[in-house]
């Protein structure tokens, strides 16, 4: 007898944005500390990871022995509501292959944000605000925040400018309000929010706009913005005298 297959609403999915979670279909799964660490060192590495390195990024301070120890209690802990979260193949591990990863997707949507073709639709806008992992300080999980913050930004700038080429003024301005709310410092982000105000015929706003970060900017940093944004909002400036 054939197997019936699973339905979407049956699948294991991981989310590593905004928090850890493991869900089974719509249903939230308890993993222990530990397990969850392994999971989401797995679900940030789509390529198998070897037994040693797993056990040494995740207990850093232990012995070769007892972090190995460790890690078989990790995967042993594991719960396996619909197969095998981690897959082994000698002395590698990976999720198994029905394992659902929001970050993945979000990965995806970063390279489709600057790329030919239709930009990704609204969705990614709300994705590309996450943070990842948040609270998490373990050093093998700070490089991938640190990249993703980039990766993030420069997408949510890129789909605004996308969005605006196709005339789609509203979403221009809610990826580029989430890139100023990334990161608050970012000159890039508020200079896309002063050109899209301009080019809506806002001058006023624009202004608001451009006064709100050099306040920001030197408040924070004692810094001013650079030539290119004051070029940006001069013409502005000279016929607000």
């Amino acid at each position: 007898m054939t197997a019936a297959p699973v339905e979407p609403a049956s699948r294991l999915s991981i989310r590593l944005l905004d928090g850890f979670r493991l869900d089974y279909g719509h249903q939230q799964v308890h993993v222990v500390p530990a397990a969850r660490r392994l999971l989401a060192l797995l679900a940030l590495r789509e390529s198998p990871v070897s037994r040693t390195v797993a056990a040494a990024l995740l207990w850093p301070e232990a012995t070769a022995r007892r972090a190995a120890a460790c890690l078989r209690s990790s995967l042993w802990r594991l719960a396996k509501p619909a197969g095998p979260l981690v897959e082994t193949a000698e002395d590698t591990l990976r999720l198994g292959p029905g394992v659902e990863v929001d970050f993945r997707r979000a990965c995806v949507l970063v390279a489709r944000a600057a790329a030919p073709g239709p930009p990704p639709d609204a969705s990614a806008v709300a994705l590309f605000k996450a943070d990842l992992l948040p609270g998490w300080d373990q050093p093998w999980v700070a490089t991938e925040q640190d990249w993703w913050r980039q990766a993030r930004l420069r997408a949510l700038e890129a789909l605004s400018e996308r969005f605006r080429s196709c005339g789609d003024h509203l979403r221009a301005h809610q990826a580029a309000l989430a890139a100023v709310h990334s990161d608050p410092l970012r000159e890039s982000a508020h200079r896309t929010l002063v050109e899209l105000h301009i080019a809506d015929g806002n001058p006023a706003q624009a202004l608001r706009q451009y006064a709100s970060y050099r306040s920001l900017l030197r408040a924070e940093l004692g810094l001013s913005p650079s030539p290119e944004m004051n070029r940006l909002v001069q013409p502005l400036l000279g016929g607000a005298r």
